[in-house]
């Protein structure tokens, strides 16, 4: 059954990670690349990651979305901690789109919202909804191949919202947009984040300041710290978020 937060009193959609390690390899190859992470999102805000390079993220979110198993920790998505169950309740929007050229943005979306139960008479709507909130309605004929980096990249949140999931994940999403697109996503992620669990990881410190309410930074597999933004500011003294997180990440290198 889907958990979609729409139905009347339903408990709004979250994400819970505790104490997740996630090991590579083995031997002299063994690599940690998440050292115990406590993380949690909720629908209400969205929840931003920052790290740099290599810190963990794209791990985090694999995991989050059922496609890495923890070595150690669990994960539960709504209620749900094994990974076959997971993965129907997240819609995962990365950095670079993962679309299939021949189709048109129509059929993208049709087949993402068929794809995870979306039921067959409310797919046309949800359809024409997600292209809307996208700014896509002019242009779901033509066919992904044809589309511009900033309409390929509505697109892949399009389909991620026609989805139906209740969890959103965006994996450096923005990388794509022009600055009006920008202030446009920003809105509409703020928007979904009042019904859905929205989860976002940017390298821009103050795309996360002027979208996230909760901010987790990442470094050397381990969250570092985390706190809305003025939180982050009190607890390390500094007078930016761009200095908080540097001086939070070359802390936490050093250990």
């Amino acid at each position: 059954m889907r958990n979609d937060g729409k139905g009347k009193g339903a408990p709004l959609p979250f994400v819970r990670v505790s104490s997740l390690v996630k090991i590579y390899g083995g031997g002299r190859h063994r690599t940690a690349a998440l050292r115990g992470v406590d993380f949690s999102a909720s629908a209400g805000t969205v929840t931003g990651i920052l790290g740099l390079n290599g810190a963990g993220k794209s791990t985090l979110l694999k995991a989050v979305c059922g496609i890495h198993y923890p070595s150690e920790g669990s994960v539960d998505v709504c209620g749900r901690t094994d990974a076959d169950s997971i993965r129907p309740l997240v819609a995962s929007v990365p950095e670079l789109p993962l679309l299939d050229k021949r189709l048109s943005v129509r059929e993208t979306l049709y087949f993402a919202a068929a794809a995870h139960g979306v039921p067959k008479e409310d797919i046309a709507a949800s359809v024409l909804s997600a292209a809307a909130r996208c700014g896509l309605l002019d242009v779901l004929g033509s066919r992904i191949g044809q589309l511009s980096k900033g309409y390929a990249q509505r697109t892949s949140l399009a389909a991620a919202i026609a989805s139906g999931c209740p969890v959103l994940v965006l994996d450096e999403f923005s990388s794509g947009l022009d600055p009006a697109q920008l202030a446009q996503v920003r809105q509409l992620l703020t928007e979904l984040a009042q019904s859905k669990c929205v989860i976002f990881s940017t390298h821009r410190i103050e795309e996360a300041e002027s979208l996230c309410g909760s901010i987790y930074i990442l470094a050397a597999g381990r969250i570092a710290a985390f706190g809305s933004a003025e939180s982050l500011l009190r607890q390390t003294g500094c007078a930016s978020l761009e200095e908080a997180f540097l001086s939070v990440v070359e802390a936490e290198e050093r250990k």
